[in-house]
């Protein structure tokens, strides 16, 4: 059976497009006859014209963002190539600190002032897995399933031999009948809308196949191709055996051993197949992570607050150097802005621990916990994150690229006024956003939303994979959404900061 992904990638389709019968993985090799490329280049993809009276914003420099972006995944990328399987800008690894350092160095470059670098030192203890290998044996063929991967707070398991039981979507439906009792059950996932979530996660397999005494669970990401995941971050609960991702053609590689094996025969005349697998986690204790600070002073005590996470898995192109480039952009444009013509401080800020546990002493906890002060001055968050991606979609079983670029998930917080402001700043420059808010955000400004008036736009099919490269992020996007927070931080320092803060309800509209 195939299953499609059908509404989760994208929404209206605008434009040229180009098909190929496998998603690429970024940078990676492929085997077969040469295929035209899955993503445009940026001079393809559809731009808002600047329109009349918004030249000012002229000087907000998309390419030059593309070039941020480029130099922070090199990170991710020296940590895959110095040998690390679990690897990106984790947060405790030395990754993590050449982040932190390199956007210091660029806070000084641009005019930020008071930089300054903060250490976090209790961080709580980190799941690490350090080494894995899983391999699919049966009718005489020895598969690596190169894309497995364990999702965060996957138990390990030593050297095992496993039988592989194939439990549809993980429903409980799927699992009547079935024994799967100290086998490895292996369940499709569709993307729920990427690579962050899925319907096994969402649905409960891990804990019905922990019920059912599995030995492992399986889940195949439903994107075509050979997709590199870890769908989870750190609010995820720990599980009692072994969970990894498998890319969609390993997944059915798995899938037809099972089915030669069982047309052979009921009777065992066809060999089982076997999965081998292994996986070593640990837990570390005593690792640092750091924040990063700068300011530009304005006329009043008064601040506009604006943020990017730093931490990402893989290479984090769209999560989340393009909200670290976009926030770097904001704070060069605003270091050329004098300071008489600041109605209020601007405070930029790094975050990190997004994806793992930050516990009350680290991370967004902290600045939530400690930076009240700041907090109760404050006008505007302005939540850096995710801020393009190219419109995509399922076609058949290919993935197809447009010249588009995606809407996103979005959030405001605060009055009436702040909300037309930042509607409207999305509508002049072509941010395309879906059509309705969230009720709560999402990302990193879940965390901070309640402490101030704020506002984000996410983008959020790709990240979590190792499809998050920079070839997924248009200029195009990048240049919309960091031209609109320019103009609605502006429209903000025009409005008195208790007409921004939502009116609070009376007892009986609470009741």
């Amino acid at each position: 059976m195939r299953f499609l992904l059908r509404t989760t990638l994208a929404a209206a389709f605008v434009g040229t497009f180009l098909v190929v019968p496998h998603a690429q993985r970024g940078g990676g090799e492929r085997s077969g006859p040469a295929q035209p490329p899955l993503w445009l280049p940026d001079d393809q993809y559809l731009r808002w014209p600047l329109p009349p009276g918004e030249q000012v914003y002229a000087a907000l420099d998309a390419h030059r963002i593309k070039g941020y972006i480029n130099e922070i995944t090199a990170i991710s990328r020296k940590s895959r190539d110095d040998g690390n399987q679990y690897w990106g800008r984790i947060t405790g690894t030395p990754y993590d600190k050449m982040t932190t350092d390199w956007i210091a160095a660029q806070f000084r470059r641009v005019g930020l002032e008071q930089v300054r670098t903060q250490e976090f030192t209790k961080l709580p203890p980190q799941w690490f897995p350090t080494s894995w290998e899983v391999v699919a044996t049966g009718g005489g063929r020895t598969l690596p399933l190169k894309t497995a991967f364990p999702i965060y707070h996957s138990a390990g398991i030593e050297t095992k031999e496993l039988e592989p039981v194939w439990a549809g979507l993980g429903l409980p439906a799927d699992f009547i009948g079935r024994d799967v009792k100290g086998k490895a059950v292996i369940v499709y996932g569709i993307p729920t809308p990427g690579g962050r979530s899925d319907s096994a996660l969402i649905n409960g397999s891990i804990q019905r196949a922990e019920e059912a005494g599995a030995a492992a669970l399986f889940i195949v990401l439903g994107f075509p191709g050979n997709v590199t995941n870890q769908p989870t971050g750190g609010d995820a609960d720990p599980a009692k055996m072994p969970v990894m991702m498998l890319g969609n053609e390993d997944g059915t590689a798995v899938r037809e051993l099972i089915e030669k094996s069982h047309s052979l025969g009921e009777g065992g005349s066809g060999e089982r197949p076997k999965l081998r697998m292994r996986l070593t986690v640990e837990m570390r204790s005593g690792l640092k992570t750091a924040s990063v600070w700068g300011m530009l002073p304005g006329a009043t005590d008064e601040n506009i607050a604006v943020m990017a996470h730093t931490d990402s898995f893989f290479e984090g192109a769209m999560d989340n150097a393009s909200g670290i480039g976009t926030l770097i952009e904001l704070a060069q444009y605003y270091a050329r802005v004098p300071k008489a013509s600041r109605r209020r401080t601007m405070v930029f800020f790094t975050s990190s621990a997004h994806h793992s546990p930050s516990g009350e002493e680290a991370g967004l906890r902290w600045i939530h916990n400690n930076m009240q002060a700041m907090f109760a001055k404050t006008a505007l968050i302005v939540n850096c994150e995710h801020t393009s991606q190219a419109q995509t979609y399922l076609i058949g079983n290919s993935l197809v690229s447009s010249n588009a670029v995606s809407a996103r998930r979005w959030f405001v917080g605060g009055s009436d006024r702040l909300k037309a402001i930042v509607a409207d700043g999305f509508k002049t420059f072509g941010v395309a956003i879906y059509s309705r808010p969230e009720t709560r955000p999402g990302g990193e400004l879940g965390v901070v939303y309640t402490d101030a008036p704020s506002f984000h736009i996410i983008d959020h099919a790709f990240y979590h994979t190792d499809l998050d490269t920079a070839v997924i992020v248009p200029e195009a996007g990048l240049e919309a959404a960091v031209r609109a927070f320019a103009k609605i931080i502006d429209e903000v320092n025009k409005v008195d900061i208790q007409n921004l803060r939502a009116a609070r309800r009376s007892e009986d509209e609470r009741k």
